[in-house]
């Protein structure tokens, strides 16, 4: 082999070297890139999950005041239904009441002590 056949296969070699090089630095920037990206997304899921767990408390605080507010709601209900009763009752004592009083008046001729 002669000179300048050995200088141009070892310049080849150099080349193909540093193309070798630079093709490991582009994939150690690559991870890097990526583990820098995965870093975040594990950030933001923690994030997420901790405002899941604020919402959660919160949802179940809520739903307790719904439950109270829907028993009261029930609990007003039936006190309007048993007023109804009530006042239906009363208007039917009254009634009756009168209506004896008018029986005795006719039937005696005077009022009632």
């Amino acid at each position: 082999m002669s000179q300048s056949s050995v200088e141009r296969t070892l310049g080849i070699l150099l080349g193909k070297l540093e193309a070798i090089e630079d093709r490991l630095e582009r994939a150690d920037e690559s991870r890097a890139s990526i583990h820098r990206r995965l870093d975040e997304v594990v950030m933001r899921t923690t994030h997420l999950e901790a405002d899941m767990s604020s919402v959660k408390v919160k949802t179940e605080a809520i739903q307790s005041v719904t439950d109270d507010v829907v028993t009261l709601r029930r609990q007003a209900q039936g006190a309007g239904t048993l007023g109804r009763w009530l006042i239906r009752i009363g208007i039917g004592v009254v009634t009756a009441a009168g209506w004896l009083i008018g029986a005795y008046t006719y039937l005696t001729g005077k009022p009632p002590p």
